[in-house]
């Protein structure tokens, strides 16, 4: 099913376009529904929680591969850099939490934590490794940002992946947006957005994720981006990282130009990996493509084994390294390639989150004024 709504994004042949023509309808009503939707939370019919801290949501408008998660890291640690107190706040999907819980080993006393990724999901788990404040996974992101601002001193939350979390009071609305990619001219199922381009109208700021050579994004989405502030940013990747004795040792990315390898992915759109592959001049055999969010099995691990067999290197992601290291491959056989987003004229975006932010403080300061006695 996956493989045919993928083929009618792209019009592959005369069965993806006789897909997509027959999903129109579907996509029709489903952006009705969405926008009455934010049309219902915009005339408070619906309800927003408001927190006692600034909000800062980082999300995108199509599924998967804008990096999104990515850049909600930069900005957690560059607010960090600016002296706030940041708390990441994630829904955790593919994860099982059913209370607000706490990426990482347990340190309050009756505060849920885990770092199974079965409870939080693989890039909460990602996110707890690299972060150096707080991650809080829940269903209902304001219970996960109550209980990072009362039990654990949080000023600033970022929402990872928030732009269509209405329910919670934002501050300042950043959306990653990939240079033009098929079926990001319609909304689900028929092609891959969340909402239609209109959408874009609620962001403060938009960074368009850099890609491969067409660098432009989809004409259906650029007259919207035109209205708001525009950056540019770039995944770019840093070292290899492989499972030692429960820890993660760095190698240089050089390791993967000197070595056969075997590519194993589980992601929405895998085509980033694949450059960056490209581009550190891989040596790659084989590659095993998985769905987005897996979590492999023994049997899937019997594969990439049988498939990797002859060669010296199994490379993959960071949030498929925290469910494949549970596995027994051969010392320094499994690799994980870690990114970091880079932002051109990033100060100046988080110049503009930090506004923001001062204006939220200054709103929390005068509604406490009016609170005393």
């Amino acid at each position: 099913m996956r493989r045919a709504i993928e083929r009618a994004w792209k019009r592959q042949g005369i069965e993806g376009r006789a897909i997509r023509l027959a999903l129109l309808p579907a996509s029709a009503l489903f952006s009705v529904a969405v926008r009455l939707r934010a049309l219902a939370y915009r005339w408070h019919l619906l309800r927003r929680h408001a927190l006692p801290a600034a909000v800062v949501s980082v999300g995108n408008l199509s599924v998967g591969g804008t990096g999104k998660t990515p850049t909600a890291l930069w900005l957690a640690e560059s607010l960090q850099q600016r002296g706030y107190s940041v708390a990441i706040l994630s829904r955790g999907y593919g994860g099982e939490a059913r209370v607000p819980t706490v990426v990482g080993a347990a340190s309050i006393a009756g505060i849920a934590a885990s770092t199974d990724v079965r409870v939080v999901g693989d890039e909460n788990v990602v996110l707890a490794r690299r972060f150096s404040g707080p991650v809080v996974v829940a269903r209902r992101r304001a219970e996960a940002g109550a209980l990072a601002c009362r039990e654990l001193g949080a000023d600033v939350l970022v929402l990872d992946d928030g732009f269509q979390h209405l329910a919670l009071r934002r501050d300042f609305d950043l959306v990653c947006v990939r240079p033009s990619v098929a079926g990001d001219d319609r909304v689900l199922p028929a092609g891959r957005l969340r909402e239609p381009p209109a959408a874009l109208g609620r962001a403060h700021a938009a960074l368009i994720t850099k890609g491969g050579a067409d660098e432009r994004v989809h004409p259906a989405l650029e007259r919207h981006l035109a209205k708001i502030p525009t950056y540019r940013g770039e995944l770019r990747a840093v070292t290899l990282l492989t499972p030692d004795s429960g820890e993660w040792r760095e190698r240089p990315m050089g390791v993967l130009a000197a070595r056969k390898a075997l590519g194993v992915s589980g992601l929405a759109d895998p085509q980033p990996f694949y450059r960056t592959l490209h581009d550190w001049e891989a040596r790659l055999q084989d590659f095993l493509e998985f769905a987005d969010h897996h979590v492999y099995t023994l049997d899937d691990w019997k594969r990439i084994a049988h498939r990797s067999r002859e060669l010296d290197l199994v490379v993959t992601t960071e949030k498929d390294l925290v469910k494949l290291e549970r596995f027994p491959f051969a010392k320094d056989k499994l690799v994980a390639v870690r990114v970091s987003m880079h932002v051109e004229n990033g100060a100046q975006l988080v110049d503009s989150v930090v506004a923001a932010i001062e204006r939220r403080r200054a709103e929390l300061a005068a509604d406490r004024e009016t609170r005393r006695p």
